[in-house]
């Protein structure tokens, strides 16, 4: 009997060493030379050796067909993909950090395979514990009969706050707050590249970003991930919105197959794709949260799509001026941008109908120009100034529009 959802937060051994594990609040680590996934019959085992027992769960998702597993929590440092995959019914496996005080392991499977069997057995004497999880053959009908993400409170995407008042529009009268968005982070490291990561380095230059705006005094800032944890796309926009956010700025770095792009592009949303590396950055952007386990689900009643789309009205202008200025501000600081460097796209990140919100590809790690730059302190703090008077233009020009809308 296949298993739909499954949810461990206990441990299979009973006693006295059962009721205090689940208490552990230490990481477990994972015993590499103990640890194995390899076809067995007709379908898949997966034998993970764990230096404590921890809580955790799993579900199966599709398109694409993958496992996923949580634990509370996992050190992952030292686990090696090649000593532990053996199965050919396994296409990928993936790793990391997915929120704080949760780890995750996504298997990409490449044919439907479902859960029958989940079983955690802890060692009294050592303390060690050993995950076995047994995968068997399924129709496409069973595997999607017995797939679903997981859903519980503290799972879900962040709750409207019932005593939160609406934002309102910016007359100059106080400082902005912006939304600082590292793109990536935990499982999802973004593009890679000569050994570097997209997440480690937007993360670094949000930061400086942060710094500058609030050392500025006109501004405050926040980041919508502080660490290296994963954030899905929905739940960006939901924390800005939270925050009170006046604006939402994105930062990605990220890299082309072709690699022949290069050089700092300003995103705002658009259903249509201003170029084809646009279209295919979008898909990289939403297909990370599909490959994180998190099914990007559009399910917009026609009322709140209209009310959305009308509050639009007003944000895609502003977004775009936003966009302009910081083009200006960016070439300005830096002195070279590429030719065409305001494009549009359909970006996840910036259908918050509420907030302007622009999405920056500092540069493209395919590009070893780009990349140096990146790594580049100096250049890193002229794009930090570009974008500080990029908004300082742009706050004056907004607030001015809104004092006369008021008129």
């Amino acid at each position: 009997m296949f298993i739909r959802i499954l949810v461990a937060v206990g441990l299979i051994s009973m006693g006295a060493a059962g009721a205090m594990a689940q208490q552990l609040q230490a990481i477990a680590r994972v015993d590499v030379e103990n640890s194995r996934i390899e076809d067995v019959g007709d379908g898949v085992e997966i034998r993970l050796s764990l230096t404590q027992p921890v809580p955790y769960r799993l579900f199966t998702l599709a398109e694409p067909m993958r496992l996923v597993i949580d634990f509370r929590e996992v050190d992952w440092q030292g686990f090696d993909e090649a000593k532990v995959q053996g199965s050919e019914q396994v296409a990928d496996l993936r790793f990391g950090i997915f929120r704080p005080g949760w780890s995750r392991l996504v298997v990409d499977l490449k044919q439907p395979l479902s859960v029958f069997q989940a079983v955690m057995e802890t060692d009294h004497v050592t303390g060690s514990a050993k995950l076995s999880i047994k995968l068997a053959n399924a129709s496409i009908a069973e595997f999607k009969a017995f797939s679903g993400a997981f859903s519980s409170e503290e799972w879900a995407l962040p709750q409207g706050d019932k005593g939160l008042q609406p934002k309102t529009r910016q007359i100059g009268d106080r400082p902005l707050l912006i939304a600082i968005d590292p793109g990536h982070g935990g499982i999802d490291p973004g593009a890679e590249h000569e050994g570097y990561l997209e997440k480690h380095l937007v993360l670094q230059f949000a930061r400086e970003l942060k710094e500058a705006l609030i050392l500025s005094g006109r501004y405050k800032a926040q980041l919508t991930r502080t660490g290296d944890s994963f954030v899905s796309l929905p739940d960006r926009i939901s924390i800005a919105r939270k925050m009170g956010a006046d604006v939402f700025l994105s930062v990605h770095a990220d890299a082309l197959s072709e690699g022949k792009a290069t050089g700092t592009t300003v995103y705002t949303l658009s259903d249509k794709a201003s170029s084809g590396a646009a279209a295919e950055l979008a898909r990289q952007h939403d297909r990370s949260d599909l490959l994180a386990g998190v099914d990007l689900a559009q399910q917009d009643d026609l009322i709140a799509a209209v009310l959305m789309d009308m509050a639009r009205l007003e944000t895609t202008g502003r977004s775009d001026l936003l966009a302009e200025m910081l083009v200006s501000g960016i070439g300005q600081s830096v002195g070279r941008i590429r030719k065409r460097p305001h494009l549009s796209a359909g970006f996840t990140v910036l259908k918050a109908p509420d907030i302007p919100s622009v999405l920056v590809e500092l540069g493209f790690m395919s590009n070893r120009s780009d990349l140096n730059n990146l790594l580049t302190l100096e250049w890193r703090e002229k794009v930090v100034r570009g974008v500080v008077l990029a908004l300082d233009t742009w706050a004056f020009e907004d607030a001015a529009q809104a004092r006369l809308l008021r008129q």
